[in-house]
């Protein structure tokens, strides 16, 4: 995409955020402003004074962040700056306190089994990350290997001989180094940069499921504070650039007073509050989700085939042929019997389409195979060929619809041949009636690709004429996939909005891919991550019984302890580094 419209769209989406920001503060101001003057005029006639302590708030993170102690009757603060804002408020301790308090026992196993997984999934993040940044460097060498055949072939050719033996060798070692290559495509982690990476039509998508990672991680750390006895400051939510995302205050000294095993529940929770979002997430997209749409008032179409229609984009002809929340059943004649794979299939194969049946047509021209046709003098400049009458389509003859040449060309109109009521298909001249040939659509350009769209209209509109009906599309495949956005869940009902289905599975299909990065990466033993202080509190737990008989036997673990988090937090940088370059290179 043109950076100056990734810049103008960026300078929008903050545009927006802005005037949502300065609302609400506008909005609490008021209510707040309004609940003080009922305390007024309900309490003592006497002025009196609140005094509010200042304090910095931290990122989230079961040890992060900065944990300052303070009260918790703190006002609400804004920290509004270009391309960022943040909003810290004590009104959720209350809400975090009496969730605790609940159920005592069963948070204490929860977050203790959370610990465990959680450490678990500590080793198992340092051998992904370990495996990721060994893919980048393979890739990278891959692609200086790549680059330096290419340079290779610039040079000057030498003799006739020679050049023929070099090519052959080198066609041989392009393709080893192409195979090895595609074998090394898939990284690990994928970078997911809006309008580079993800298309900016899922930017919402993208900061509504990192905001909920985010406040789902934070508010499993502020649970576990509490049921700790460990009270939390203040909790908030921010916005850097295009990057939103929670955090919660925790006390520095009263963290310190309780045992490492206490501090690793409450460091790890956050963790173990992503993987089950993550599992959430997996069983919704597993089939969950789907069952509670059908039960709400949505069919399903995988028994039956088909696909439908979501939306059509409005500069697209096939808006007009396919309202909103009808079938398509079958494009030429491919029947759609696995729903949106038979769909992708069709519409992005790399080879061409060869039809079973032809059409039976009466071909005036036939005997004369050396008229010229100008509809059939078609390229890629004129994908439909030159004839000044846009109703006629090139043709040719059935039986000749393999690599073989056809034995005429022939010009006829395309809707009263391919979709007409009349139309009889054809394997063979013989089949057809007197006059008529068994014909097909002769589409050498693939922009100039002829398709036959069949489709059923909604439920609520199956007493219309034509509720049934078959259009042609002539153009590039792809661009029904992209102008089409298609669904296997359809609303019983008029009143059910058809897109509820498609937006929602996309939004979890995005926090599933967030919340197991988070769970993943914040573990990590690297600076600033949970897992720095986790892997501090496991040595202090492991080495805690010998604490009385020597100081000294601590110093070499915590050696080796800021060594891992050294080595581990460059890997960690690379593989982020890394990511991004492929992806924007890819």
């Amino acid at each position: 995409m043109d950076p100056l419209a990734l810049a103008f769209q960026f300078i929008c989406l903050w545009g927006i955020i802005y005037i949502i920001v300065l609302a609400t503060k506008f909005y609490i101001a008021t209510k707040e402003s309004d609940h003080q003057r009922i305390t007024t005029a309900n309490g003592s006639i006497l002025p009196t004074t609140t005094t509010t302590t200042t304090y910095e708030e931290g990122g989230g993170g079961g040890g992060g962040g900065n944990r300052n102690d303070n009260t918790n009757n703190e006002k609400d603060q804004w920290m509004i700056k270009l391309f960022q804002v943040k909003y810290t408020t004590a009104k959720c301790n209350n809400l975090f306190r009496r969730l605790a308090e609940a159920a005592p026992r069963f948070w204490n196993l929860w977050f203790a089994m959370g610990t465990l997984v959680a450490l678990i999934v500590m080793i198992a993040g340092v051998i992904v990350i370990g495996y990721a940044a060994l893919k980048i460097l393979l890739s990278f060498w891959h692609m200086l290997q790549l680059s330096t055949f290419q340079q290779e072939e610039q040079k000057e050719l030498r003799p006739t001989t020679e050049i023929i033996h070099r090519f052959r060798k080198r066609s041989l070692d392009e393709n080893q180094v192409g195979s090895s290559q595609n074998d090394n495509d898939e990284q690990v982690f994928l970078p997911m940069i809006p309008g580079v990476t993800v298309p900016l039509s899922h930017l919402g998508y993208y900061l509504l499921a990192l905001l909920i990672c985010g406040v789902f991680h934070e508010a499993g750390h502020a649970i576990a504070a509490y049921c700790q006895r460990v009270p939390i400051r203040s909790a908030g939510i921010f916005v850097y650039y295009i990057y939103p995302g929670a955090f919660v205050n925790i006390s520095d000294h009263a963290l310190q007073l309780i045992a490492p095993f206490r501090q690793l529940k409450i460091i790890c929770a956050g963790v173990w509050h992503n993987i089950i979002l993550y599992i959430w997430t997996w069983i919704m997209l597993s089939g969950g989700l789907k069952i509670i749409l059908i039960l709400l008032g949505w069919q399903s179409l995988e028994s039956t085939g088909g696909v439908s229609v979501v939306n059509v984009r409005p500069d697209s002809p096939l808006s007009y042929h396919l309202p909103i929340s009808s079938i398509l059943y079958q494009l030429d004649d491919f029947p759609l019997e696995h729903n949106i794979v038979d769909w992708n299939d069709y519409l992005l194969a790399q080879e061409d389409h060869i039809p079973t049946q032809g059409f039976c047509a009466t071909v005036l021209d036939k005997d004369n195979p050396n008229k010229v046709n100008e509809c059939c003098d078609i390229d890629d400049e004129y994908p439909f060929g030159r004839s000044s009458n846009s109703t006629l389509s090139c043709f040719r003859d059935f039986k000749t619809t393999g690599h073989t040449e056809a034995d005429y060309f022939t010009c006829l109109p395309m809707t009263q041949v391919m979709i007409s009521r009349e139309s009889k298909r054809c394997i063979q001249d013989l089949e057809c009636s007197l006059n008529e040939y068994c014909v097909t659509p002769y589409t050498p350009s693939s922009a100039g690709q002829i398709v036959r769209m069949y489709t059923k209209a909604p439920a609520w509109k199956k007493n219309e004429i034509e509720s049934d009906k078959v259009f042609v599309f002539e153009g590039e495949l792809v661009d029904i996939w992209e102008s089409v956005k298609v669904g296997i869940l359809r609303p019983r009902f008029w009143f059910l909005p058809v897109f509820i289905p498609h937006t929602i599975e996309l939004l979890l299909r995005y926090i599933s891919s967030f919340t197991l990065a988070l769970a993943l990466l914040n573990i990590l033993p690297a600076f600033q991550l949970d897992g720095e202080f986790a892997l501090g509190q496991l040595v202090s737990l492991l080495f805690q019984q010998n604490d009385h008989l020597s100081t000294g036997r601590l110093q070499q673990p915590q050696y080796y302890t800021r060594k891992i988090i050294k080595i581990t937090s460059t890997i960690v940088g690379f593989v982020i580094i890394g990511s991004i370059l492929l992806g924007l290179v890819k």
